[in-house]
């Protein structure tokens, strides 16, 4: 048996030096004369915000040896690095060490840099670059500018979590039982101008595609789920005293005659400009902040007790006239349709547990065909059937159910009070100006757009 042993200490650095003076790695963009296919292996890019740890090198081995395997088999390889530069961990990693974010990233940076070379993993060190760089950076701005030349970005009010002390907005994870994780101060929820990229207006796209990519069946439906395609229809019910119109999506537009009261999610942008000068401002200012501190997931449990205040407004019902209640609910997500709901409790379970609670009106407005009014003393009634018929419905009473959401929504579309829609619980997405390299988008997007203009690209000094 041979005595010599593998020693990491001298084999590894001198192949380590071979690889780095030959440049083993480095792939050209052209190459002349190489056939044959082409692979390409990235990881998730590290924050560099601390010191890499046995993490980053589980992460980046797996990585390395199906980089390894692809040229094995013949492959050209493309294995780049890169570092996920702006964002809170940069920023949490400023405020708890004292020290400048461009000063502790490049810090970082230089020690990933180390380790990786140490950890020999094969990266092609000529393609490497950080987020926080001006010639990476400009192109970010440079495919902002061009999504909102075609209204693919725009701007608009949105429910952020905004820290009192700290006068800043703060992330989901930034939030811990409803107060700051840096000062401790209890958290409000605000109304601030927010950028958003308009993913919407790719929903269809997106669940269209679904049928043409290699996935299993299981992520094929979460996704489906995720992006949430719904037909019916979009509802407006009018706050008269306020001179305000709210559209409300619902699936069930033949349920309308039997909504007695209206509910608006704690993040909708209207709750505190309807509740100022009520009785009940400061409760909802309180109760809005409370919401803050519950996921999306137990304020959506359907057997989570039902809560609300009320706003003191009321909103008419198009379909009959009644002025119906308004209040706020945690059980209302602004993830769903508009952020507002009309309350139908005898055929939806969580408005009946709501409306058991505020006392207020059920009234079945569908039926199986040839009975009885369901009986709704005990539970809604939602055991809908193919041959069911409304009742209490006006003109509409007497049709099945299907033809009269249809002549409902004709009746809807000719009031021009609404029409017939198409929802998804996909929401545009709401995106940080910090990641795009805006530390003020108004300034600099002007500065960016004027430069583009002139020199027909983006400028390295814009920002």
């Amino acid at each position: 048996m041979s005595d010599r042993r593998y020693d990491p200490a001298e084999i590894e650095p001198r192949w380590q030096q071979v690889w780095e003076r030959e440049g083993t790695w480095e792939v050209a963009n052209d190459p002349e004369g190489e056939a044959g296919e082409q692979a390409y292996v990235l990881e998730m890019l590290p924050y560099p915000s601390g010191e890499p740890h046995v993490g980053h090198l589980k992460n980046y081995a797996l990585g390395d040896a199906l980089a390894h395997f692809h040229r094995r088999t013949g492959q050209r390889v493309l294995h780049p690095m890169g570092y996920d530069a702006f964002g809170l961990p940069a920023e949490n990693n400023a405020i708890k060490t004292g020290v400048h974010p461009r000063e502790a990233t490049d810090r970082s940076i230089a020690s990933y840099r180390h380790w990786f070379h140490r950890w020999g993993i094969s990266i092609d060190w000529s393609r490497e670059f950080g987020t926080h760089q001006p010639s990476y950076y400009r192109w970010t701005q440079w495919i902002f500018l061009k999504l909102l030349d075609r209204g693919l970005a725009y701007r608009k009010e949105a429910a952020v979590k905004w820290c009192p002390h700290d006068q800043t907005v703060l992330a989901n994870e930034q939030v811990i039982d409803g107060h700051c994780e840096r000062c401790g101060a209890l958290v409000e929820l605000r109304q601030l101008e927010q950028w958003f990229f308009r993913i919407t207006d790719y929903a269809d796209r997106l669940l269209d595609d679904l049928d043409r990519i290699e996935w299993p069946p299981n992520v094929k439906a979460m996704q489906r789920n995720w992006i949430g395609r719904s037909e019916g229809a979009e509802v407006t019910f009018r706050c008269e005293e306020m001179s305000l119109d709210y559209a409300v999506f619902t699936t069930r537009p033949d349920t309308l005659f039997g909504a007695t009261f209206f509910v608006m999610a704690p993040e909708h942008p209207d709750v505190l400009r309807l509740a100022a000068g009520t009785p009940h401002e400061r409760e909802v200012h309180e109760y809005v902040n409370r919401a803050l501190t519950e996921s999306a997931e137990t304020r959506g449990d359907a057997d989570k007790p039902k809560t609300g205040v009320p706003l003191d407004r009321t909103v008419t019902n198009p379909v009959n006239g009644e002025q119906i209640p308004v209040y706020v609910a945690d059980y209302v997500l602004m993830e769903y349709g508009t952020g507002a709901v009309m309350g139908v409790p005898a055929h939806d379970q969580r408005d009946y547990d709501f409306a058991r609670v505020f006392e207020l009106p059920i009234r079945p407005v569908v039926a199986p065909a040839g009975a009885e009014d369901p009986d709704v003393t005990e539970a809604a009634f939602t055991a809908h059937t193919p041959d069911e018929q409304l009742i209490n419905s006006g003109d509409f009473s007497g049709m099945d159910a299907v033809a009269g959401r249809d002549a409902i929504v004709a009746w809807l579309d000719r009031e021009g009070v609404g029409h017939s829609s198409v929802n998804f619980k996909l929401r545009d997405w709401l995106i940080a100006p910090a990641l795009l390299g805006l530390p003020d988008p108004d300034r600099v997007l002007r500065t960016v757009r004027d430069r583009a203009r002139a020199g027909g690209g983006p400028s390295r000094q814009a920002a």
